[in-house]
């Protein structure tokens, strides 16, 4: 890469997403102070006094993101129990406060705004794992939602459990890459999903076997409000420990080489293009933007990696805004050189900012 690569920018881009002049910023900036919906100091002396678990107030979602950029949320909260879960998500419901899961932040780009209401984290909190039954044909695992997914991968390795083996090195929380249904071409976690059991808005607790959940390419459509409390595998293919690890070694390897992870990022910003007949092959969204002439276009300090086209990395203090820019500019660079519609893999939450 020469120097010139690597300064590769569009110094005024960052004005290809849409621009607010001064005066409707200020109109904006009016209406969010009226109408912000604010935490009352009852409901954070609640918090303070009942709420079994870790609470801060105005914390900066920056530190609770694999990108390392987002505003501040006006309660985070980490709870130690199932029953301190459902304690804030009634207290919420009760107070008519938005709320939402939180769990590695590996997928989630949160607005310079922050977040208004709840964000409850459960990664390394609610996260045991545990074998419940194993046998010659296959071995089952119970895994809480806050269990990093790198401790099932590591005992599933121990165990000999080769069929999960080629999902290494995808970061996040167990109920994170459910929800999201992560995978490469060939493999994706539903495959070995068994049941899932679920915490709905009203604080019931029921258990979805695999038949009744609606997974698609990189999603499980569930309502916003409901929180996936564990997930029960069943996984069938086994071998030995050193096969298995050695499954693990060619994927991390694959990944150190392919994709930048020396740099905060998102991940797979893009869902790939799914081909219209089963037979065709589709084009990956990585390679698309490459065609489109973006990779390593930098947009303030977050640039299209050099490395993997479809990654966006914080190179430099980087804002959401910066990473939306580029979002929109790929999509319309895109649309107008292969006639495709992108479509973002990525959580996006929070406000903007108000000026």
């Amino acid at each position: 890469m020469t120097t010139n690569d690597a300064d590769k920018k569009i110094p005024l881009m960052s004005d290809h997403a849409p621009r607010l002049s001064s005066e409707q910023q200020e109109i904006l900036r009016r209406w969010q102070k009226k109408n912000r919906l604010r935490v009352s100091q009852e409901v954070k002396d609640t918090l303070k006094i009942k709420f079994d678990g870790e609470v801060l107030f105005d914390e900066p979602m920056a530190a609770h993101t694999h990108i390392k950029i987002g505003g501040k949320a006006d309660v985070f909260l980490k709870p130690k129990s199932k029953e301190a879960l459902l304690f804030a998500i009634k207290l919420a419901n009760d107070n008519g406060i938005p709320y939402h899961f939180h769990g590695g932040g590996s997928n989630t780009l949160v607005r310079d705004g922050g977040i208004r209401g709840f964000v409850i984290c459960v990664i390394e909190t609610l996260d045991d794992i545990t074998i419940v039954e194993r046998c010659e044909s296959h071995i089952d695992i119970l895994a809480s939602a806050g269990a990093r997914f790198s401790r099932l991968i590591k005992l599933c390795q121990e165990e000999g459990i080769a069929d999960i083996m080629s999902l290494t090195g995808i970061p996040g929380s167990v109920g994170g890459l459910v929800k999201m249904n992560a995978g490469i071409p060939s493999r994706e976690i539903k495959d070995v999903v068994r049941n899932i059991t679920i915490i709905t808005k009203e604080g019931e607790q029921q258990t979805l076997s695999r038949e009744h959940l609606d997974f698609e390419y990189r999603s499980l459509k569930l309502p916003r409000t409901h929180f996936i409390l564990s997930v029960l595998f069943r996984f069938r293919d086994l071998s030995s420990p050193e096969d298995a690890l050695a499954i693990m070694r060619q994927h991390q390897e694959a990944r150190v080489s392919k994709q930048p992870l020396e740099f905060p990022s998102l991940g797979s910003v893009f869902k790939n293009p799914q081909p219209l007949h089963r037979k065709d092959i589709a084009t990956p969204a990585g390679k698309l933007i490459e065609e489109a002439g973006l990779k390593n276009i930098r947009i303030g300090g977050a640039r299209i990696s050099p490395k993997h086209a479809n990654f966006i990395i914080n190179e430099n203090e980087a804002k959401a805004s910066d990473v939306l820019s580029l979002i929109s500019l790929i999509k319309d660079k895109v649309k107008q050189i292969s006639q495709i519609e992108l479509e973002t893999e990525i959580r996006i939450l929070g406000e903007e900012a108000c000026c």
